[in-house]
């Protein structure tokens, strides 16, 4: 689960960047070929570029004086007074529900890609068709708009008779040899595997909105009279969209069209254009791409909570001894997110039920209304072993030891794994003790 939300984040990051930068920068530009290109290949390597490893470029033995906070954080254990529970007793953990959400929206999107392609399938099954020069034109009835999906252009048959109607034909067969459905087929995969994204709708609009721009600039270079051309397209205009795989006149995109029309040629230099995508492409890569990233090894001095000592007030309280467990890290680089994070054997639900039963609420803290949450940190070791088992931040009176004693007797992990090896991975594990 926390790959692939890494990989989401890193991947919606990374669209996010691309699209912001045609945005500010190419959106307005009439040269349409680049855009389509830039929109699509960006997209792409949005996807890729979360999935590719760069060496580590921090040297090893960088210290980073916050690094031993910042690790994985596994979720909180709740250890009652009267009563031990956790977050896997429950019925729904807060993983499953997120899980079932992801599952249900794609699901969703798989439904309703494939009730697209039926739709066109029984439109081409049901339809008289005319094939020509590789173009299949399938006459549909009532009132549908012209559109076009790979080599068909649905179009009505009186519309099609008509010698006036040549343009709109043409400029569905402009979509036709450029293959643009291939563009929004695409988009629509990547859509049923991040729905839940909005830059992912903002691109597929984007997208669409620049495949019409290229077929009118193709289609007023080679007609006379641009007029007469938008005349037909408000004739044929229509706010129904058949399919969202398709090419559809539609009046939102009425005015778009006819100022982009109207515009010159954008002066920017394809070199200037070929810079900037350089530079974002490469701060992007950067930012996102699925780098190693050790930590610092923990000191060779760890605290942890062993004795207890009588206090004026009569009750024990723990001490936490700097010197008492002190213990030398091997030189093994410690990470602290890996290809493959270490699992507990049987997983979560399994760790979170072993760790309830594990630690019992002290009675010193109970009569002393101690409360509060106990941060354990350990490293998972290359053969799946616990060691350096050590308290962040500690509330006393027995907690602290319960706690660590409670981590240092898990039974061996499944290891993690960095580029098809074993390494050593450190966790946090917030502990909270509560009378409620």
């Amino acid at each position: 689960m926390y790959s692939l939300l890494f990989y989401f984040i890193k991947s919606s990051l990374a669209l996010g960047i691309f699209y912001l930068t045609w945005f500010l920068f190419f959106r307005k530009q009439t040269d349409f070929l680049f855009n389509r290109y830039y929109l699509i290949f960006s997209t792409l390597l949005a996807v890729i570029i979360p999935l590719i490893h760069l060496p580590e470029l921090i040297p090893t033995g960088f210290q980073n004086p916050m690094g031993q906070l910042s690790v994985i954080q596994i979720r909180e254990i709740l250890i009652g007074g009267t009563k031990s529970s956790a977050a896997s007793h429950a019925a729904l953990s807060l993983q499953s529900i997120l899980w079932g959400v992801y599952l249900l929206g794609m699901f969703v999107m798989t439904v309703r890609f494939t009730i697209s392609l039926l739709k066109l399938y029984r439109l081409v099954s049901k339809s008289e068709t005319y094939t020509e020069t590789g173009i299949t034109f399938v006459f549909t009835k009532g009132g549908l708009p012209v559109f076009s999906f790979f080599h068909w252009v649905f179009i009505r048959k009186e519309i099609f008779e008509n010698p006036h109607a040549t343009t709109i034909i043409n400029h569905e067969k402009i979509h036709i040899r450029q293959k643009h459905s291939l563009d929004l087929l695409v988009l629509e995969i990547l859509n049923i595997f991040q729905w839940f994204n909005p830059v992912v709708y903002l691109i597929k609009k984007a997208v669409k909105e620049n495949h019409e721009f290229i077929a009118d600039s193709g289609m007023t270079v080679s007609e006379s009279s641009s007029k007469s051309y938008l005349e037909l397209l408000f004739m044929e205009a229509s706010g129904f969209e058949f399919s969202p795989i398709t090419h559809n006149f539609s009046y939102s995109l009425l005015k778009k069209r006819m100022i982009m029309m109207k515009n010159q040629k954008s002066p920017k230099r394809m070199s200037v254009k070929l810079l900037l995508t350089a530079l974002v492409l490469s701060v992007t890569f950067f930012a996102c791409n699925n780098a190693s990233r050790p930590v610092s090894t923990p000191p060779k001095k760890v605290m942890a909570a062993t004795k207890s000592n009588k206090t004026n007030s009569g009750y024990k309280t723990d001490t936490s001894q700097k010197n008492a467990m002190a213990a030398q890290v091997d030189t093994g680089q410690v990470f602290k997110l890996v290809e493959k994070m270490p699992e507990y054997p049987g997983g979560i639900k399994a760790l979170m039920h072993y760790l309830a039963n594990s630690i019992k609420y002290p009675a010193e803290a109970k009569k002393a209304k101690v409360q509060g949450v106990v941060f354990i940190n350990f490293i998972v070791e290359k053969d799946g072993t616990i060691s350096h088992v050590r308290v962040l931040k500690g509330i006393g009176h027995g907690c602290d030891s319960v706690a660590v004693k409670a981590v240092r007797n898990m039974p061996r992990w499944i290891p993690g794994q960095q580029k098809g090896k074993a390494v050593r991975v450190m966790f946090n594990l917030p502990v909270k003790f509560s009378l409620q």
